[in-house]
């Protein structure tokens, strides 16, 4: 080999050496560049599932929440219907206990037995010398389809005196009728010393088509009715019955 092609041999290695040395800094640069990029990849990656896990968790307890509300609620409104069907059964039994105890709508006082009055007041010996006229009115409601009307139209009685009057009721419908009678005295500041020892009210009267019934009514009337100023005045009493139809269902 000669000096010029041996030259030209030690150039080209020369060149390729510096051309691999350019070359390879930047192959090992390829590695740390992509690296992090996969870091970042794989941490984007780890976030998003992270939030999805949470955002479904939050959504799931969302859930549970507005089912544990409704549950609440419906148990409310089921008490709220089970008061109201309670109370309307209650309702007549109370009423009648409430007008009893403060002679609303001049309906009789229930304080003492009318036996322990009488007895009470037999023995003081105390003679009434006042008179009073007890009248006598009936009405029916409305749908019932009886005739009703009291068999007299006055009573006279003096205070501690006892009485007894009748009712008449008639069916004059073409099928069995049951029905209920509800009853005031007025004026009602003397409702307290009017005592009913019987009576028809506040029960289930069953008639069947035609048929036709008398019904007693026993009242008292208290001996105070004369010595209370507030009944000065006073010298009439009217004793009113109201029948109603009973729903058969």
């Amino acid at each position: 080999m000669s000096w010029s092609s041996l030259a030209r041999a030690t150039r080209r290695a020369i060149n390729r050496n510096l051309l691999l040395s350019q070359f390879k800094p930047l192959h090992q640069n390829h590695h740390p560049f992509q690296q992090p990029i996969c870091n970042k990849r794989c941490e984007i990656k780890k976030h998003f599932s992270t939030s999805y896990k949470v955002g479904g968790g939050s959504a799931a307890n969302s859930n549970t929440s507005r089912e544990q509300k409704s549950k609440k609620m419906l148990i409310y409104l089921t008490g709220v219907v089970v008061a109201m069907v309670g109370s309307s059964y209650a309702a007549v039994p109370l009423y009648r206990r409430f007008c009893q105890a403060t002679g609303y709508g001049g309906t009789v006082q229930r304080r003492e037995s009318v036996e322990e009055k009488i007895a009470r007041h037999s023995k003081d010996g105390t003679v009434a010398t006042r008179e009073i006229a007890v009248q006598f009115n009936a009405d029916v409601g409305d749908g019932m389809p009886w005739k009703f009307a009291p068999t007299q139209r006055e009573v006279r009685v003096k205070p501690g005196e006892s009485a007894l009057a009748f009712y008449t009721a008639e069916n004059r419908s073409s099928t069995p009728i049951t029905g209920v009678s509800t009853y005031n005295v007025t004026p009602m500041k003397a409702a307290v010393y009017f005592n009913k020892i019987q009576c028809f009210c506040f029960e289930e009267q069953r008639l069947l088509p035609g048929e036709q019934i008398d019904m007693p009514v026993f009242f008292y009337i208290d001996p105070e009715f004369e010595t209370d100023p507030k009944m000065d005045g006073i010298n009439n009493i009217v004793l009113s019955y109201t029948f109603f139809k009973v729903s058969e269902e």
